[in-house]
């Protein structure tokens, strides 16, 4: 449940603090009054696109800022801890701030942890839904449809129960998928070092030392470079034709 909305140096609104009662609240007021601005400041919370335009004439920044009571959102709060954001008092609060120069650069924290504005607008769908005129954002989402059905089919527990199932399920895989990357590597590790004893092994003997296809052999030798076996000339032999 939202609790409390700030806003300062958005538009024409320098600042202004809202608090929210449980139940149904409204806003009234004349054409002009900043009605919806309030609700253009929801947006940027959701992740909507900012502009320097948007910042109060005079002022460096423009800042949102809303308070959300989130005790009744477990699974929220659980996605938050696995983000390493501290809810653990169920209390989620979203920030973001327009800069007036930099081509409106806009920066976003949840609770104080710095966040991009995809997972600020994440966080804020969760909480927030906006409706409008041929508009319901929430309604284009795929998990919130799925969550919508298993709303109406009363199966939210069977729900997290098949998620919980899942995530363990994907867990196992990775770590199999890891092992046989780590078999796959030693394997090829393996062969190579074969290979290299192979050839360390082959008919190429060393010089002074005769290859094992020679040794025995009565037939002259097949004069393999480095064989002992291969008649060496001496220095003083004259070759045949010389004069």
């Amino acid at each position: 449940m939202l609790t409390e909305l700030r806003i300062r140096d958005l538009a024409i609104i320098k600042d202004v603090k809202l608090t929210l009662a449980p139940g149904f609240n409204v806003l009234t007021g004349e054409t002009g009054a900043g009605k919806s601005i309030i609700v253009g400041a929801l947006g940027l919370l959701l992740g909507e696109r900012a502009s320097a335009d948007l910042v109060r004439g005079g002022a460096p920044r423009a800042r949102v800022e809303a308070v959300f009571d989130a005790l009744d959102r477990p699974a929220l709060l659980a996605d938050l801890d696995m983000r390493g954001i501290d809810a653990t008092d169920g209390t989620v609060i979203l920030s973001r701030e327009v800069m007036s120069g930099a081509g409106g650069r806009s920066r976003a924290w949840i609770n104080g942890s710095p966040v991009t504005t995809g997972v600020l607008g994440d966080v804020a769908r969760a909480l927030v839904n906006l409706h409008g005129q041929h508009e319901s954002q929430s309604l284009l989402v795929a998990g919130v449809q799925r969550d919508l059905l298993d709303a109406f089919g009363e199966a939210l527990a069977d729900a997290e129960r098949v998620r919980s199932a899942y995530e363990a399920q994907e867990a196992i895989r990775q770590q199999v998928s890891g092992l046989e990357s780590r078999r796959r590597v030693a394997r090829r590790e393996r062969d190579r070092s074969s290979q290299t004893r192979s050839r360390g092994r082959s008919g190429v003997g060393r010089r002074g030392t005769a290859p094992d296809e020679c040794r025995g052999v009565a037939a002259p030798c097949c004069r393999r470079r480095g064989c002992a076996r291969r008649p060496r000339r001496s220095t003083g032999e004259t070759r045949p034709g010389a004069a």
